[in-house]
């Protein structure tokens, strides 16, 4: 698959405008899809899956939140829960003895304080709820947007308090970024810190067993803060440039940081495009990238807003929707209208290019795309829908296709490449200057060929050849099963 490069200004790392997608898929490879409709509409905020392979979602209809537990295999409901007079911003899974959990996040009571509480994934019946009180006046409202388990056995999560704004998952400013550790148990608060010069703390990730936030504060640079496991924060790092993105999502393939989320432009509507920032586990920023306009529509009008943001071994995941709400009206097809919603999930490497752009939508009518989960395979997606009428929570399960998995792939410049079980055969009828990069960037392989080279003992994956000589550079994406 082929894709367009916008001119970048600031080269080799940081890129002002945007990469456009030259093709995308539209509602290929769809396991199965689900609309839920009774009850209380609501925005969905989150979900999970669990080790059973059962997802766990959470939404939010005015003071109550919702959860549902889905079967993996078909998109049947399991069971239902309504919480009054909460407001649900997460849910994670928490991995117990007798199986998996769901801990939930967010905010409760009239003044809203941070909240959590621990349903028994078999039913849904709490197991513990806890409120966090914080003083303050009554117009300061706290909040726990997401929660993750450790390795050490506990949980931690991040939010606010003293923001400005109540209900919400969007970002809170006014206040000071907040991080909590709890005793699965018994929800019991361990500690409490706030992270200087931070207004929110809005996603967690944990890497090599050291707990990372990313921190946010009006009109000033993403940050990244690492927290020992005492409450105190190690050290904090401002991502410079970064200060026109609003930011949503923090996720860690174990050697980097990948921030997430979406920055505005000029345009009608407020187009927005996706962002995301590959960090380094000391805070240092690697590259900026932002990408827009899966469908090809107008860039002038189409917002791409970016929610969620995963990473695995092959590569980084990037979940939200697109749409226009500037009274601009195209049809390309296989698409819907511009100025349909529809979710789009973006794949890139560990250098920021694009792999793969895949577009979603239930039931031809407005479908944004707010979180979505990896499993084996592929991915679950969360999605805004009125495929069941208003504001619906719609999910879809997604599988991946293999990417180039058929031997013998021709490429240009006098050069072939097989790709077969753990190994890569290269073959080079003139001098060619090759290297091998796995989906994080990471060069894995680099020589001079001329003739044929066998790369053996690769892990299964994504990887990015490339190759220089006389006749040219070329850059292709290879599958070692």
């Amino acid at each position: 698959m082929r894709y367009l490069f916008l001119a970048c200004w600031a080269l080799p790392c940081f890129c002002e405008a945007q990469m456009v997608p030259v093709e995308s898929t539209y509602n290929a490879n769809v396991v199965w899809e689900s609309t839920f409709t009774q009850g209380p509409a609501g925005k969905v905020n989150r979900g999970a899956v669990d080790s059973e392979g059962h997802i766990g979602l959470v939404f939010m209809p005015e003071d109550m939140t919702r959860v549902h537990r889905v079967d993996g295999g078909t998109g049947g409901l399991l069971w239902s829960r309504q919480i009054e007079g909460t407001a649900g911003f997460g849910i994670a899974v928490y991995e117990a003895s007798d199986g998996p959990d769901y801990i939930l996040t967010g905010g409760a009571g009239n003044t809203q304080e941070r909240w959590m509480a621990r349903l028994d994934g078999e039913d849904g019946s709490t197991i513990w709820s806890q409120i966090y009180p914080q003083s303050g006046p009554n117009w300061a409202f706290d909040g726990l947007r997401m929660a993750i388990q450790s390795t050490d056995g506990y949980l931690y999560a991040g939010g606010f308090v003293g923001g400005d704004e109540a209900g919400t998952i969007f970002v809170v400013y006014g206040g000071a970024g907040n991080l909590v550790k709890v005793d699965p148990a018994d929800g019991e608060l361990i500690w409490s810190e706030e992270v200087s010069g931070s207004e929110y703390v809005l996603a967690l990730a944990e890497a090599n067993g050291e707990i990372y936030g990313a921190t946010a504060a009006w009109d000033e640079d993403l940050g990244v803060a690492k927290v020992g496991g005492t409450g105190t924060v190690l050290w904090q790092e401002p991502l410079s440039g970064t200060d026109d993105i609003i930011p949503y999502d923090l996720t860690t393939d174990g050697q980097f940081l990948y921030y997430g989320g979406h920055r505005g432009r000029n345009g009608a509507g407020d187009p927005f495009d996706y962002s995301c920032a590959k960090v380094s586990l000391e805070g240092q920023l690697e590259w900026v990238n932002h990408y827009a306009n899966p469908r090809g529509y107008s860039l002038s009008h189409i917002r791409n807003e970016l929610y969620g943001i995963q990473a695995n071994e092959t590569g980084i995941y990037m979940f939200g929707g697109t749409g226009d709400e500037s009274n601009y009206s195209d049809q390309l097809p296989p698409f819907e209208s511009s100025d349909v919603w529809n979710g789009w999930v973006l794949k890139v490497d560990g250098e920021g290019q694009i792999l793969s752009s895949d577009v979603f939508c239930q039931g031809g009518v407005n479908t944004a795309t707010e979180y979505g989960c990896l499993i084996d395979g592929g991915y679950v997606i969360f999605n805004d829908t009125d495929a069941g009428g208003d504001t619906e929570v719609g999910v879809m399960h997604v599988s991946e296709p293999s990417v180039n998995s058929v031997s013998g792939l021709g490429l240009r410049g006098g050069c072939q490449v097989w790709s077969g079980q753990k190994a890569i055969r290269i073959g080079a009828s003139m001098a060619t200057a090759c290297s091998l990069h796995d989906a994080m960037g990471r060069k894995v392989w680099s020589e001079e060929v001329a003739g044929q080279v066998l790369i053996s003992g690769l892990k299964p994956g994504v990887y990015v050849f490339t190759g220089q000589n006389g006749e040219g550079a070329i850059r292709e994406t290879v599958l070692v099963h």
